[in-house]
């Protein structure tokens, strides 16, 4: 739930900049003045101490409806500020300033950059509804949701090569694009949701980045794991939805809603989202009872926030990604998972079959079963795979 609205008078600037006795009329008149929606009190105050640093004259209103002359260059809202304060904030604001969702700690700075004229970091649309084969509508509604749910993890490899052969993986936005779009390469949780995470927001979705630790086959009573999974919280008509296309072979194909805790079907099989602490547990059933995929944590990740765990995850020698091949692909009709040299098929009428590869047979795999154009230097790698 979002916080109250500002209450000050919406047609005054409120915090702005002293004004200088010899400064030029024409001068004064471009002060940039930015609208802070759904942050609570305290820190609203906060965030307009530092922008009245940048220049900023900064305002608020009590109620959007009392807002008559909003003369705001960029408007700033919490993440949760409901739909419906969205929807009046840019009908008032009209289609000369921007509205721009920001958690507090990033409110600063994109408001500065917005009133600078940069754009976020941009991507290319066309291309990445290509690279899924995805031909349908871009507004931001569920039927598009569940769509690109479906569709991504069909195309687009769940993969760790980079990992083992020791060359990092970079979470740059350019980076990750002209690997997992133009190389028509995998990757892992941070690439596969930080990709998808940018694809909805520039279609309009309300997206959180989450953080999660991973409980798939921990053994009960041991101790947590490092916080090390990325998944995403996309809002629709003030409910929140629990969108995954970076787990592997378990993920969910479908979003599922976070304010339930019953069984959910999808395609290959049934989840559930149950409250944990003060966040959640996602599990699946699979062979009779309830198996734990990971532990959500409820507080909005920054991007830099994943640098650290994806810094871990694909370097630190107790990472599970250092030392054993995960490839996987969720299609509408079966599960593809490489398990080092064991391929798994699982089909969603239930039936499954596995196969021992050699190298030969992994180059093979990995290009007609899951797309990736294998590079010479991968050899060594997979000769290592198949002996072991």
């Amino acid at each position: 739930m979002s916080q109250p609205i500002d209450s000050i008078d919406g047609n005054r600037s409120h915090h702005a900049p002293a004004p200088n006795p010899h400064a030029n009329p024409s001068e004064a008149s471009t002060t940039k003045r930015a609208l802070l929606l759904g942050y609570a009190p305290q820190t609203l105050e906060a965030l307009r101490d530092e922008l009245t640093e940048l220049g900023v004259a900064t305002g608020g209103t009590a109620s959007l409806v009392h807002l008559e002359s909003p003369e705001f260059d960029v408007a700033i809202h919490a993440p949760g500020t409901s739909s419906t304060e969205r929807r009046q904030a840019r009908e008032l604001l009209g289609s000369h300033a921007s509205l721009i969702e920001a958690p507090a700690a990033l409110a600063v700075s994109r408001a500065a950059s917005a009133l600078e004229g940069e754009a976020p970091p941009a991507i290319d649309l066309d291309a990445y509804c290509a690279r899924i084969g995805y031909r349908g509508p871009r507004e931001a509604t569920f039927h598009t949701l569940v769509a690109l749910q479906e569709q991504h993890p069909a195309a687009i490899a769940f993969e760790n090569l980079d990992v083992l052969m020791d060359k990092g993986i970079d979470l740059a936005p350019e980076r990750i694009d002209a690997k997992l779009i133009d190389g028509r390469r995998g990757g892992y949780c941070f690439e596969h949701n930080a990709l998808f995470k940018r694809a909805l927001t520039a279609m309009g979705f309300q997206v959180d980045g989450l953080i999660a630790r991973v409980l798939w086959q921990a053994p009960a009573g041991s101790a947590p794991n490092l916080p090390t999974h990325m998944a995403l919280r996309v809002w629709l008509d003030d409910t929140p939805w629990l969108v995954d296309v970076g787990f592997g072979g378990n993920m969910p194909t479908t979003p599922l809603d976070m304010t339930s805790s019953a069984p959910q079907p999808t395609p290959h099989g049934l989840y559930r989202v149950l409250p944990f602490g003060d966040g959640w547990r996602l599990q699946v059933w699979i062979e009779d009872r309830w198996h734990s995929l990971y532990e959500l944590a409820p507080t909005p990740q920054l991007d830099i926030d994943y640098e650290l765990p994806n810094w871990y995850t694909a370097t630190h020698p107790d990472s599970h990604f250092r030392h054993h091949l995960t490839v996987a692909l969720s299609t509408p009709e079966a599960r593809y998972s490489l398990a080092d040299r064991r391929l798994t098929v699982r089909t969603t009428d239930g039936q499954q079959t596995r196969t021992m590869l050699d190298a030969d047979g992994l180059e093979r795999t990995l290009h007609e079963t899951f797309g990736l154009d294998v590079s010479p230097d991968w050899r060594p790698l997979l000769e290592r795979i198949a002996e072991s």
